[in-house]
């Protein structure tokens, strides 16, 4: 039976774009619907990621996009796996840590908009489940790049990951010793925390489409 190569880069894409361009369309249809305010919500923090997906249209679309972009998530983590033993190099649990990220982001996708005690609630454990969980697969992804032909882009990748640790310890340290003023501060970094994680998968998104990354699949001729 004949087998057809099957390139797995659009997977990769649509795994870091489809978020990416999800939460920007839903900050301005927000903005141009009046009910968040205009900025660069990256650097100026006027309003979370949370506040501009909530509401009206954007409520739908958000919905619409980070939902798909779970499972292409799910798959991308699982595809890593294989990509990685094309390369003679074993993956470790990590790969599932990825994987089990986007149940978090799911949740979190599914409550917003709610309001009341509990939705909040699963907001935060999904924000957490999805943040740390991808994070510590990312750290895990970069370190095995290191022991691999592509060692090079292992060790850019883990200065990556060391940028936005960094920049996640200083958020709660500015949470810690200016509260006062952290509210204001709160929601640039979690737009840039998003920014950093999708970055990382942008990166071996043009790592899989420059290695030609592909899997066989069967074909009845």
């Amino acid at each position: 039976m004949p087998s057809t190569p099957v390139r797995l880069s659009p997977l990769a894409w649509a795994t870091t774009l489809l978020p990416l361009v999800t939460m920007h369309v839903c900050y301005l249809l927000s903005a141009s619907e009046q009910l968040v305010p205009w900025c660069l919500p990256w650097f100026e923090g006027c309003t979370s990621i949370s506040r501009a997906s909530r509401s009206g249209t954007a409520y739908f679309v958000f919905k619409a996009g980070m939902l798909p972009a779970c499972v292409c998530m799910m798959l991308f983590w699982w595809a890593n796996r294989h990509w990685l033993r094309h390369m003679q190099v074993e993956p470790k649990i990590w790969w599932w840590l990825g994987m089990l990220a986007a149940l978090p982001l799911a949740l979190y996708t599914v409550v917003l908009g709610h309001a009341g005690d509990t939705p909040y609630l699963l907001r935060r454990i999904g924000v957490v489940g999805f943040f740390g969980l991808t994070f510590l697969a990312q750290l895990g992804l970069s370190v095995s790049l290191r022991h691999s032909p592509m060692s090079a882009a292992g060790k850019s990748l883990l200065r990556l990951c060391g940028f936005t640790l960094l920049m996640g310890i200083a958020s709660l340290i500015l949470g810690v010793i200016w509260p006062e003023h952290y509210d204001t501060m709160d929601d640039g970094f979690e737009w840039a925390l998003a920014v950093l994680i999708n970055l990382h998968t942008l990166r071996v998104a043009w790592l899989w489409q420059r290695s030609g990354f592909a899997v066989n699949v069967s074909s009845v001729s």
